[in-house]
C-alpha cells in the first residue's frame, strides 16, 4: 500500500510539472514578439578579396585590396531581386565578382547594389521593398616587389601584433616581415612562441593565399622538421574590424634527439599600420 501511495504521489508531481511546462511554453508563444527577428528590405553587402589557397578559395572581408586581385560582392538579403552596378557592368545574382588589374592601383572603386523584395508590411508598414546602397573599396599599391632577394611590401598585414598567449598567460608581441627569397616569397617571424625565437625565411614555397589582410605561408611537404622554425605553416590575418588572428598548424620537430609537437593560435590586434 505504501508503495502504491508513493507511485501515485510521484505521478501527481510529474503531471503537475508537465502541465506547468506546457503552460509556460504557451505563455511564451503568446507573448513573443512576431517581429523580433524581422527586418526591412536591405541592400547591404560585403566586399571580399579572394585569396586563392589550393585546393580551396578563401574570401577575406575588406575595404582595401592588393592590386591585381579578384574582388567579390555578396548581398546579405536572401531571396530577392539584385542589380549590381560595377563600373559600366551590371549583374543580377546575389553575389558577383570582378578582377581588378594593375591599372586600378590607387583607385577608389564604387559598387552599387539595388535590392527589390516583397516587404513584410505587418512588421514594417512603411517598407516599400526597395533599397539601394553604394560602398567603395580602395585598390592599394601593395604588394610592392623590390626584386629578387629583396624586401617585398604587403602593407597592413606586415608589422607587429600584440596577442594573448595561453602558454605565457600574458600578452606577447609577434612580428611579421615578408621578403623575396629567390623565386619564392618568405616570411620572417619574430617571437612566434613568446620566448624570443626568431624564424627567418619561413616559407619553403610560394605563398598560395594572399590578400591585403591575409597571408598564408607553408612548409614543403609533410615531414618532421629538423628544427623548430622549419615546421611552421599557417596564416596571419589583420581583420577589417581591428581584430587579428595568427594560426600555426600542429607540427612535429626534432629537438635534442626527441620528436616534439607544437601549434599556436593567437588572437589580438596589430600595433602599427
Amino acid at each position: 500500500m505504501k508503495t502504491l501511495i508513493k507511485i501515485l504521489l510521484l505521478t501527481s508531481v510529474f503531471l503537475v510539472v508537465l502541465f506547468s511546462c506546457k503552460k509556460d511554453q504557451l505563455e511564451i508563444k503568446k507573448t513573443a514578439n512576431p517581429c523580433e527577428c524581422a527586418s526591412e528590405v536591405s541592400a547591404d553587402f560585403d566586399i571580399e578579396e579572394r585569396a586563392t589557397h589550393i585546393p580551396n578559395e578563401i574570401w577575406i572581408e575588406t575595404d582595401t585590396t592588393l592590386h591585381g586581385s579578384t574582388v567579390g560582392f555578396r548581398a546579405l538579403e536572401e531571396n530577392a531581386e539584385y542589380t549590381w552596378h560595377i563600373g559600366i557592368e551590371t549583374f543580377n545574382t546575389q553575389s558577383a565578382s570582378r578582377y581588378f588589374s594593375d591599372q586600378w592601383i590607387g583607385s577608389d572603386i564604387p559598387i552599387t547594389l539595388v535590392v527589390k523584395k516583397d516587404p513584410n508590411n505587418t512588421c514594417f508598414p512603411n517598407d516599400d521593398g526597395y533599397d539601394s546602397i553604394t560602398k567603395t573599396f580602395h585598390v592599394s599599391q601593395y604588394p610592392i616587389d623590390n626584386g629578387e632577394d629583396q624586401d617585398i611590401e604587403y602593407g597592413t598585414v606586415e608589422g607587429t601584433y600584440r596577442v594573448f598567449s595561453e602558454e605565457q598567460n600574458d600578452s606577447i608581441d609577434i612580428g611579421f616581415d615578408a621578403e623575396n627569397y629567390g623565386p619564392y616569397i618568405s616570411i620572417n617571424i619574430e617571437n612566434i612562441d613568446g620566448l624570443g625565437t626568431f624564424c627567418p625565411k619561413v616559407s619553403w614555397r610560394q605563398m598560395q593565399a594572399q590578400a591585403y589582410r591575409y597571408l598564408f605561408f607553408e612548409r614543403g611537404g609533410v615531414f618532421v622538421a629538423t628544427h623548430f622554425c622549419a615546421g611552421l605553416q599557417g596564416f596571419v590575418y589583420n581583420g577589417i574590424d581591428g581584430l587579428a588572428e595568427i594560426y600555426i598548424e600542429p607540427f612535429e620537430y626534432q629537438e635534442d634527439g626527441e620528436i616534439k609537437e607544437k601549434s599556436f593560435h593567437y588572437f589580438g590586434r596589430k600595433l602599427n599600420n
